[in-house]
């Protein structure tokens, strides 16, 4: 390439970037947005501007410490909320939940007791909505409350789209893949192809793709990795590189697509390790990027890493100026591990209940007034 021509190709590459910064900034002077923000989470919100087209998230933890329930909180319950209540002109909501690890009919359970939890402050599980447990049926009153939602989910059902029976990786990108071509078109391009014998031939191929909608955004949530059905003759380690390197860079990059995934940190990240004074070591025990279970090279296709991490299940009675003992397991360490687009690692003090995928903030400095308040909020007195 010669120097005249790399300076044009530079030019070209600045002017798109240079009007892509002027596009925002008047889609913000003109009221609307440029990404979905996480407005119950301002905390996170300063660091992390809230969910951005042709971005891949990664939400970790250990097991049962919550990483379905935060996903499901800052990637369906807060961004199908503001586009409820917002409304904004320039943004159309799509989510596509393959859930690999519950039925879709369990997943809207756990949207419902959400819903009733945010709504009436009413705590009660899925299991519990169910009559599962030999001494509860679920109460009159609630079975009467459901009818309030019924339109809620109807709308809901609109935006989220639960998929519980396709598995593996490729089964994924198709699905995708084949929504993205009833709902676009690409331009095509001409380049060189050397066949197997040598020849070299003109070959079309896929060039930029463009959706019908410029406003619509996409995500596509996959819970969790880890229980990715391998193709034919693939450990799950390579099904799980084949997931994220291939396709999910693809519908990242070449789609425009959100990609969201959870998965789980090795199992070797849950034992307490401990100094030669007979102290834990705290940092060995939280979530990290080296520490993903049964793929540790998914972190270099990420551009934003999310953990979870619960000292109560270490029999910590203080963590960070908040009193574990009395909080209990309704804490939360929310960490940002990685972040290739801002600043780096830091974290977030989150209240958490689990039978009802709620978080919040909590206070810098909580006092006896705050313990109180949260004993009753959960019923823990």
């Amino acid at each position: 390439m010669t120097e005249i021509s790399e300076r044009a190709v530079a030019s070209g590459l600045f002017s798109q970037v240079k009007s892509k910064i002027k596009e925002n900034r008047r889609v913000r002077l003109d009221g609307g947005y440029n990404c979905i923000p996480w407005n119950n989470l301002p905390g996170l919100s300063s660091v992390i501007p809230g969910i951005q087209k042709s971005r891949y998230y990664l939400v970790t933890a250990n097991s049962k410490v919550g990483k379905t329930q935060l996903a499901d909180f800052l990637f369906v319950y807060e961004p199908y909320e503001f586009i409820v209540r917002e409304k904004p002109k320039n943004i159309k909501l799509k989510i596509f939940y393959f859930s690999l690890e519950m039925s879709k009919e369990r997943k809207l359970l756990s949207i419902l007791a959400y819903k009733i939890f945010k709504d009436k402050q009413i705590i009660i599980s899925p299991e519990d909505l169910y009559s599962t447990f030999k001494k509860k049926i679920l109460d009159e009153e609630i079975e009467k409350l459901l009818d309030e939602y019924d339109e809620y989910f109807k709308e809901l059902e609109k935006t989220v789209v639960i998929i519980d029976n396709i598995r593996n990786p490729y089964g994924i990108f198709k699905y995708m893949e084949n929504y993205a071509e009833a709902n676009g078109k690409w331009t095509y391009k001409i380049i060189k192809w050397t066949r197997d014998d040598g020849t070299v031939v003109d070959k079309e191929v896929k060039d930029t793709y463009y959706p019908n909608n410029p406003d619509e955004y996409i995500e596509v949530i996959t819970d969790h990795i880890s229980l990715l059905t391998p193709e034919k003759g693939q450990s799950i380690h390579e099904a799980m590189s084949k997931f994220s390197s291939d396709y999910c860079l693809y519908m990242r990059d070449k789609l425009q697509y959100t990609i969201i995934n959870i998965q789980q940190q090795a199992a070797a990240q849950e034992k307490q390790q401990y100094t030669n004074n007979g102290e834990s070591i705290l940092e060995k025990l939280k979530p990290s990027a080296d520490g993903l279970g049964d793929n540790k090279l998914v972190t270099r296709d990420v551009d934003v890493m999310i953990g979870l991490f619960a000292p109560a299940r270490y029999k910590i009675k203080t963590h960070e100026g908040y009193n574990i003992e009395r909080l209990g397991d309704h804490y939360r360490e929310l960490l940002v591990l990685v972040n290739r687009n801002g600043s780096g690692f830091c974290s977030d003090h989150l209240l958490f209940h689990g039978a009802v995928n709620y978080f919040q903030e909590l206070p810098a400095k909580p006092d006896e007034a705050f313990y109180r308040r949260v004993e009753d909020k959960f019923k823990l007195r």
